[in-house]
């Protein structure tokens, strides 16, 4: 996902948040507290077997750069500093390296902390108060559980700090239930394509690795600065870089979380209001971009107006081909395709029409936009259906190609309509300046987005802490991840029975048995019926009627009486006429 809130939700809510924001809210916006800032933390290897490990630490400080002031940094475990060190910022980000040797590094995982602050003049001025923390582990280990992301800003985890994006918290869970430990190479950035036919040139992906983003300053493929939205690097050429890092390092990865697909439509003129050329009609759209079928010679949205991921979106391959590109990296990873959330839903609040007026959309595009703006909410849900139906059908098609087994699975992070933007259990971020990310953007946006006001309020829209928890959570609930990790099973071995038809507003009747029976008493129920949509019962059937046409995939996360959880999930689509 581009910036749904930059165009969208956020353009309703600027006027109101950046006038009228409580004063707690206000206080917590504040970015000058968190510089200097610590953008990135390197630690090689984390865990680590033997040796030390080697560090290395960024610093971003525009004002301090502009200065020429120096800057102390330390690593600390809680009381405990490991490494320290004065940096001089003749630019705006600086970079130290440092060591830690074995026997200080603790044998089990342990929090870490990393700052820095203004250092202090020989004229006797006092030090300056540190900056926002940078939040890691570290610990020993010998075969970590080792985990890439690729994506958008979703697996991005825009508005979120590094250690509360889903991907970090998935291998993180991973690591701690193997026993393993884990790291992340993170090569997502918000903004990107699927795929961009024709970036690079004949889609050769090997000629990004020749490319360098302003968005990563030290030129290791991850984008340190990746909360400014960018259509490039694509997701296949993340993944290449993923792959040429992993054989540069002489490791294998165990999982690769992927998503894409949303930018190449437009996430806000495109899937939002139809007026980018190509997204008039929401299912067309979905199999072009995300299946990669029916893409015409021509991009007719290559010349509009507007900031838009379509013009080097369009068309191109789907995310087939993206999972088995993923699973082809060294160490044949499993994948985990990553469901889209409900961003808006009709639960959500309403739209004005000034969404409308942005730079770029006038004349005939204007009006058509204001005539579509009470379509939003439900083309939004319609996308969310799509999108998760044409991931589960490229899982599948991948595990049937498949040489070596079944290795990828389009996971859900079981949201409902009520998750959404301006709703009464949102979980996602609804407000443009109170994200843990902001204090960065104010300094990064006006200096690396060629859309400033837009890259300011991104996070708006996005997954806040509470939904990258529920993502991640999830994730190692599904049977499948549980059982490529050989984790051991929650609880019983439950099928979930429903009709394969079913008609639109009928009562369709769904149960869970074990071998055939129903489940052991004292389990409770929590009924997610595919349509965003569900229901916690404390009995092992219950009856909904669907009020469109699907397919619709329901979900049961059953827990048993040790608190223990089981997720199951239907063999097949459900549809609805």
């Amino acid at each position: 996902m581009r910036h749904f809130g930059a165009v969208g939700a956020a353009a309703l809510l600027l006027g109101q948040l950046l006038g009228g924001l409580p004063a707690a809210a206000q206080t917590r916006a504040l970015p000058g507290s968190a510089f200097p800032l610590v953008l990135d933390v390197d630690l090689t290897p984390n865990p680590v077997c033997s040796g030390p490990v080697r560090g290395r630490v960024e610093v971003y400080d525009p004002a301090a750069a502009k200065a020429g002031a120096t800057v102390e940094w330390r690593v600390r475990a809680g009381a405990e500093q490991l490494a320290g060190g004065r940096l001089d910022m003749t630019a705006p980000v600086g970079t130290a390296e440092f060591s830690i040797p074995f026997d200080r590094v603790p044998p089990t995982e342990t929090a870490l902390q990393v700052d820095a602050r203004i250092a202090g003049t020989p004229d006797g001025r006092a030090p300056g108060r540190y900056g926002k923390v940078w939040q890691d582990t570290l610990r020993h280990g010998c075969h970590p559980v080792r985990v890439a992301s690729v994506g958008d800003s979703v697996v991005w985890g825009q508005g979120l700090d590094h250690d509360q994006k889903f991907p970090y918290l998935t291998g993180q869970l991973l690591g701690r239930e193997t026993g393993r430990g884990f790291r992340l190479n993170d090569y997502s950035i918000s903004g990107a394509v699927l795929d961009a036919p024709d970036l690079p040139a004949g889609n050769n992906d090997a000629a990004c690795l020749r490319t360098t983003e302003k968005q990563d300053p030290d030129g290791d493929g991850e984008m340190e600065f990746g909360e400014v939205t960018q259509q490039m690097p694509d997701v296949f050429c993340q993944l290449e870089r993923a792959g040429a890092q992993a054989r540069s390092g002489g490791y294998g990865l165990d999982v690769v979380v992927i998503n894409g697909c949303i930018n190449d439509l437009d996430p806000f003129f495109g899937i939002g209001v139809g007026i980018t050329p190509g997204s008039e009609s929401v299912p067309e759209a979905v199999k072009r971009e995300c299946s990669g079928i029916g893409a015409a010679a021509e991009n007719p949205a290559k010349d509009v107006p507007y900031f838009s991921g379509a013009k080097v979106g369009y068309g191109g391959r789907g995310m087939r081909a993206a999972i088995e590109k993923a699973h082809s990296l060294p160490g044949r990873p499993k994948v985990i395709v990553a469901d889209f959330y409900y961003a808006l839903s009709r639960s959500s609040s309403p739209i004005p029409v000034k969404t409308c007026s942005v730079p770029g959309v006038a004349g005939a595009r204007l009006a058509s936009c204001k005539a579509s703006l009470g379509r939003v909410a439900e083309r939004y849900e319609q996308y969310t259906q799509l999108a998760n139906a044409a991931y589960h059908q490229a899982a599948a098609a991948a595990n049937k190609a498949s040489g070596d087994g079944p290795y990828a699975v389009a996971a859900d992070g079981l949201f409902t309509v009520d998750n959404a933007l301006l709703t009464r259990d949102s979980k996602v971020w609804n407000t443009p300046v109170t994200d843990p990310a902001f204090p960065l953007r104010t300094r990064a946006c006006p200096e690396l987005s060629a859309t400033p006001l837009q890259c300011l309020s991104a996070a708006v829209g996005h997954p806040d802490i509470e939904g990258a928890r529920q993502y991640a959570d999830a994730f190692l609930l599904n049977p499948r991840v549980r059982e490529w990790f050989r984790l051991p099973r929650q609880g019983p071995r439950a099928q979930l029975d429903l009709p394969a038809h079913a008609h639109v507003g009928t009562e369709v009747r769904l149960s869970a048995t074990v071998h055939g029976n129903p489940p052991a008493a004292g389990y409770r129920y929590h009924w997610y019926f595919g349509d965003g949509t569900q229901q916690e019962t404390g009995e092992p059937t219950v009856t909904h009627a669907y009020d469109r046409t699907g397919p619709w995939l329901p979900r049961l996360v059953m827990t048993g009486p040790d608190g223990g959880k089981t997720l199951v999930e239907a063999a097949r689509a459900l549809t609805a006429d």
